[in-house]
């Protein structure tokens, strides 16, 4: 019985085969307006379970995803006529475009190109070149907004500022307090505070610090103690100290005042 019931199916799953194979010749054989009436009349008689199997199949015939289809070199052949922006845009997605297009290196170094970066083409990182750009493109923005720079006040003099001096993260500030500071950028923190004469020019290094003031005069003085190891007199007439120009490593220190003559003096090194 349980015989004769299995040749019965595979005669009708051939029949079934046979009737499918003759409509499918004739549905091809319809002009499109023909196919869409037979569709909508397939889809009017069908249930739940076939309306939910053309749903799925139906989304993966129409979104095909090309640039997971298609090899990666002509993804990126075609990602290179796309502007920076429809990129970003696209790289939002699925993960699999991201990947792609982060990992195309010739679109965004033509991206930064247009910025007018120059290119070292020997970085063949395209994450490294797409991070650049996002950076150069985000600073722009700052510029147009007016938010570009980052702002902080340093507290600790108790009258104006005259002079300024700035190398390698710290800053130093001569002040009307009879005072100069050095300050840490990074962190706002006052590393030495010394009492001098009043500043109109402070240049320094690691061990010392050289001031030109309001009276003439150019004195050393030595952070860690304060101390003032040096007191020059020279010039005269109206006007500061307003620069002083050399390295302090030098044995000369060349000093300038506003329309007078420069004068040089020896520096204890």
């Amino acid at each position: 019985m349980e015989t004769g019931k299995f040749f019965h199916n595979l005669m009708e799953r051939k029949d079934f085969e046979t009737w499918l194979d003759n409509i499918s010749v004739t549905f091809l054989s319809l002009t499109d307006l023909q196919k869409n009436e037979t569709l909508d009349h397939l889809i009017s008689l069908s249930g739940a379970v076939q309306l939910r199997h053309l749903s799925n199949n139906l989304e993966t015939l129409l979104k095909r995803d090309f640039l997971k289809l298609l090899p990666l070199e002509l993804s990126f052949y075609l990602l290179k006529w796309l502007d920076p922006q429809t990129l970003l845009t696209c790289c939002l997605v699925s993960k699999q475009w991201n990947k792609v297009i982060s990992a195309c290196t010739e679109v965004w170094q033509t991206a930064c190109k247009n910025l007018g970066w120059q290119i070292d083409d020997s970085v063949q990182d395209a994450l490294h070149w797409k991070k650049v750009y996002l950076k150069a493109i985000l600073r722009m923005k700052q510029l147009e907004d007016h938010e570009a720079f980052e702002t902080s006040s340093l507290i600790g003099h108790s009258a104006r500022v005259y002079a300024l001096y700035y190398k390698d993260g710290l800053l130093c500030t001569g002040s009307d307090d009879l005072s100069a500071k050095l300050w840490d950028v990074s962190t706002g923190q006052c590393v030495y505070g010394i009492q001098t004469h009043t500043c109109a020019a402070v240049k320094f290094d690691e061990q010392k610090l050289v001031t030109g003031s309001f009276d003439n005069t150019v004195a050393c003085w030595e952070w860690s103690s304060g101390a003032r190891t040096q007191h020059f007199r020279g010039h005269t007439g109206a006007g500061p100290i307003s620069n002083i120009a050399s390295s302090l490593k030098s044995s000369l220190i060349p000093l300038g005042r506003v329309s007078h003559s420069p004068w040089c003096f020896p520096s204890k090194r």
